[in-house]
């Protein structure tokens, strides 16, 4: 009787190993949830240029910018940027070709010396612009200028 007993205990004590185990190489097996595919409105909201929205410089080849006044761009759509680069005032006509494609033509801003940090920080965010030749959508709203001069992160100011 105790044998029978002990035998029954450790039959369920297997089916139990073994049913676990099953449960376990299923679930490793089973996929991960994929994610949705983005609707066309996000799709097209993603890569429309952000025109007649002013946009703030949040970093500059990886760096915050350090100027009090943050540098701040607006791109129209008569093909007219004008900005501040965090001490100076700066204008300039862009074209766009291709989904992707951005050319800037010559930087117009009068030079005024505010010193130290601030005057470097500007002249690599000018720098960058007039090198730019690709952006890309950032976030919703925002985009990123790259080329052979730099990369610039632009942010929607508030």
């Amino acid at each position: 009787m105790i044998a029978i007993r002990l035998k029954t205990a450790a039959l369920a004590c297997l089916a139990l190993m073994l049913l676990s185990a099953v449960a376990e190489a299923q679930q490793r097996r089973r996929e991960p949830a994929r994610p949705r595919a983005p609707t066309r409105e996000e799709v097209l909201l993603y890569q429309r240029f952000p025109t007649g929205t002013r946009l703030a410089v949040v970093s500059i080849n990886g760096r915050r910018p350090v100027a009090s006044d943050r540098p701040s761009f607006t791109f129209t759509p008569n093909w007219r940027m004008s900005g501040f680069g965090g001490c100076n005032p700066v204008g300039a006509d862009y074209r766009r070709q291709g989904p992707s494609d951005i050319r800037f033509g010559p930087l117009n801003f009068i030079e005024r010396r505010c010193g130290g940090e601030i005057d470097r920080q500007e002249r690599a965010i000018f720098w960058a612009i007039q090198g730019a030749n690709r952006w890309r959508p950032h976030g919703l709203r925002g985009m990123i200028l790259t080329g052979v001069r730099g990369t610039i992160t632009l942010e929607p100011a508030f």
